[in-house]
């Protein structure tokens, strides 16, 4: 019977400081004796050994050596091979451990079988996952040992909040290659989190770096500085892999977190699952380029059918083919993104201008021509558009957006980011807007007036909101010093600014980056028809919109945060001073029946979450806010509270226009 072979396992280890073998060799016999060998020698070159069915071999020749431990495992065979070579001129030292298994189950049917039956899985105990070799943690002790320019240690890193800035340096290092596992502290109980991460830097040793965050003053600059969906907190485990970049991230759910619900009911095979997909990442990577070419010399070193000094010579780095078409590619992008000379002048990006053109033009159509001619003029626009970007902007916008994700300037790729997705949403809205409109007559004399009357009052309206928000904000944190200082407080105004958002889509956007607390599904389709259409009504719907998102932010971190027990409702109907709420009447918690029991109804209303919320990626939302309680159109703001969940927050599952109910289908 032909064996299967499945690589479970793998480092690659960059070891500066020679000797490699004195120490490499220490600690792997110390783990082989554990297992029932004799010592090995140090005296011979090739030594031998077999103990309970398993068979050891140890092989050196001159700066190089190779250990093979064959031993039983699960009806077939588990072979951890270490191969090592000193460092040479041209190479750094390294040392590639990989665990295969030949024979037996396959690991990834094995898997798949514990994820498509978890009642089989209760009556059944799960296997043992295979985590790294036992002499790892040891070896690494030994010396400043690296993976892709990145430490790897032996035991878990502590994270304090002043070493949060330059740690979040090594996790978007680009030549980084191992997972990073950073766990979170339980402030009920500190060892639990201690706890975790020892038995975590004990599964992905050599193949992941853990770190554990001091306290949660850490915690919450750590998160701080993730992103609101890219944080941990509660006690979680989250896993971070490489390539990262918190700033330009677009799935978030690449890097898996673990909550600590999910911990406790699971025991050890919770973590021995965070473990196996830390190391299933880096089992079957690519080796790097030298060590790729001195590992086959190394191998034909041991058989006797090359000499040690060959090493060297492969070692040496090859002169690389010159590809003119990407480096004219390289000094055409260059080009296109050099600074202006005026220290003081902003940089007017492709992104940025198309986003202000099409905002001036639409303001302009929708303001002062008729219905028939802003028709007309929007489908123009967003043809023109449409062909400036594909035609004379893609290459400029995929160059911007580029250099923005890799740049290190705090802010420049998340507001880049930002306005090429604003853009993108309002290019939608714009199509589906000229579509639609294609079929309306002209206005009247008289309908235009009311109009531009009706426009002017709504732009008072906002002003006024406008005042009466900064007002209100002001009240809030002087109520929130007084009640920390015990004193008063005068003549002092908070350090923030106070975000005016010009639409619902800046708000999605806005709440994407900042709110930590909030995740935001893909509704930015339907806000931005609400923008397009009604661009002067939105900036009132907008601050209503923000408000209400800032006061679910506060609301979830103090329930996930255990500062708070009751519901949101709860939260706004209370009276205490400092606490961002909106007025119960914008809120509605429940749907009526003949909606609920209605699929007609109950379909539309029906959004994405993450498979830790449900695990069909989709729930029924009924709790909703009220931009505005009647009339045409009538926003609304539809929203599921896991905030006391696995993933501790609330999840925005639709913005825009009324959905369909008994009364307006």
């Amino acid at each position: 019977m032909t064996s299967n072979v499945t690589r479970l396992y793998q480092a690659v280890l960059r070891d500066p400081t020679a000797p490699i073998s004195i120490r490499l060799r220490r600690g792997f016999s110390d783990w082989v004796v554990r297992k029932g060998f004799p010592p090995p020698s140090a005296a011979v070159v090739k030594d031998e050994a077999e103990a309970g069915g398993a068979r050891l071999v140890m092989e050196r020749r001159g700066d190089c050596g190779r250990y093979t431990l064959d031993e039983p495992y699960e009806q077939g065979r588990l072979r951890t091979r270490v191969t090592y070579a000193e460092s040479v001129p041209g190479m750094t030292g390294w040392v590639v451990v990989t665990v295969e298994q030949h024979g037996g189950p396959d690991p990834a049917a094995r898997r798949g079988a514990k994820q498509r039956g978890r009642q089989r899985a209760e009556r059944q105990p799960e296997p043992a996952m295979v985590k790294a070799p036992g002499f790892l943690r040891a070896y690494l002790n030994t010396a400043r040992i690296s993976d892709g320019a990145v430490q790897v240690e032996g035991a878990a890193v502590l994270l304090t909040e002043d070493g949060v800035q330059r740690f979040v340096s090594v996790m978007t290092e680009p030549r980084r290659r191992v997972p990073i596992l950073v766990v979170s502290p339980d402030p009920r109980d500190p060892e639990v989190a201690r706890e975790r991460a020892d038995q975590l830097a004990d599964g992905v040793a050599g193949a992941g770096l853990v770190v554990r965050l001091a306290d949660l003053r850490a915690q919450d600059r750590f998160n701080e500085t993730m992103g609101p969906e890219l944080g941990v907190f509660g006690a979680a485990v989250r896993t971070y892999f490489a390539p990262f970049d918190p700033a330009g991230e677009q799935y978030p759910r690449r890097h898996p977190p673990m909550g600590d619900a999910a911990i406790r009911s699971r025991g050890a095979a919770a973590l021995d699952r965070i473990v196996d997909g830390a190391i299933g990442e880096t089992a079957h990577r690519k080796l790097p380029d030298d060590v790729r070419r001195t590992l086959d010399v190394v191998c034909r070193v041991l058989a006797g059918r090359a000499e040690p000094g060959e090493i060297a010579d492969a070692a040496a780095p090859r002169p690389s083919k010159v590809d003119f078409a990407r480096e004219e590619m390289r000094r055409r992008m260059m080009a296109m993104t050099r600074r202006p000379t005026a220290p003081k002048a902003e940089a007017v990006t492709p992104a940025k201008a198309a986003v202000q053109a099409t905002v001036e033009i639409t303001a302009e159509i929708t303001a002062e021509t008729t219905v028939e001619t802003a028709a007309e003029a929007t489908a123009e626009t967003a043809r023109s558009v449409a062909d400036m970007v594909v035609k004379e902007l893609r290459g400029e916008l995929e160059a911007a957006l580029g250099l923005a994700t890799s740049s290190q300037v705090p802010g420049d790729s998340g507001q880049v980011l930002r306005e090429i997705r604003v853009l993108g949403a309002h290019l939608s809205g714009l199509r589906d807007i000229a579509a639609e409109r294609r079929g309306d007559g002209p206005a009247t004399e008289a309908e235009r007036n009311l109009r531009d009357e009706h426009r002017l009052l709504n732009e008072e309206y906002a002003e006024a909101v406008t005042s009466a928000r900064k007002l209100a904000e002001r009240v809030r944190w002087l109520e929130r010093r007084l009640a920390e200082a015990g004193q008063l407080v005068y003549g002092v105004t908070e350090d923030d600014p106070v975000f005016e958002p010009g639409g619902l889509v800046e708000v999605l956007a806005e709440a994407r980056e900042s709110l930590r607390h909030i995740g935001v599904g893909d509704t930015y389709g339907a806000a931005a028809r609400l923008d397009l259409e009604h661009h002067i009504q939105c900036r009132t719907w907008a601050a209503k919109a923000w408000d209400a998102l800032r006061a679910l932010d506060d609301f979830a971190g103090a329930r996930s945060g255990g500062r708070f027990a009751g519901g949101f409702y709860d939260w706004c109907a209370g009276d205490s001073p400092g606490r961002r709420t909106i007025p119960t009447g914008m809120l509605s918690m429940r749907e009526s029946k003949s909606v609920v029991t209605r699929a007609k109804f109950s379909a539309p209303r029906r959004f994405a979450v993450p498979p830790e919320v449900h695990p069909s990626g989709r729930i029924l939302m009924e709790s909703h806010i009220k931009l505005r309680p009647v009339g045409y159109p009538a926003p609304r703001m539809y929203f599921h509270d896991d905030s006391a969940g696995s993933t501790g927050r609330i999840w925005i599952g639709y913005l825009g226009d009324h959905l369909p109910n008994t009364r307006t289908n």
